[in-house]
C-alpha cells in the first residue's frame, strides 16, 4: 500500500469516536484546521500502514466534521 492508497479525509464513525486516515506526515495540518473550527483532535500513527489516524473529539458530529474537512485546502 502506498500513500495514494490512503482514502484521505473521510470520516469513519466507530461508536462515538470519529477517525480520519491521513498519509503519514500530513496529520498536523487538518488537525489545526479542525481546531480553528473548535474541534479538538489528536494524531496517532496507525501500525504498519502509510497513514496517520486523526481522532476527533467524541462530541463532534460526523456530518459536520466531514463538511469542515471537505473545505480544508490541501
Amino acid at each position: 500500500m502506498n500513500q495514494t492508497d490512503v482514502e484521505e479525509l473521510k470520516v469513519h464513525p466507530v461508536g462515538d469516536q470519529k477517525f480520519i486516515h491521513i498519509p503519514n506526515g500530513r496529520g498536523e495540518e487538518p488537525r489545526l484546521h479542525l481546531a480553528s473550527h473548535g474541534i479538538r483532535s489528536i494524531i496517532s500513527p496507525a501500525a504498519e500502514t502509510p497513514s496517520e489516524r486523526l481522532e476527533a473529539d467524541g462530541d463532534a458530529d460526523a456530518v459536520a466534521l466531514q463538511a469542515i474537512l471537505n473545505k480544508w485546502e490541501r
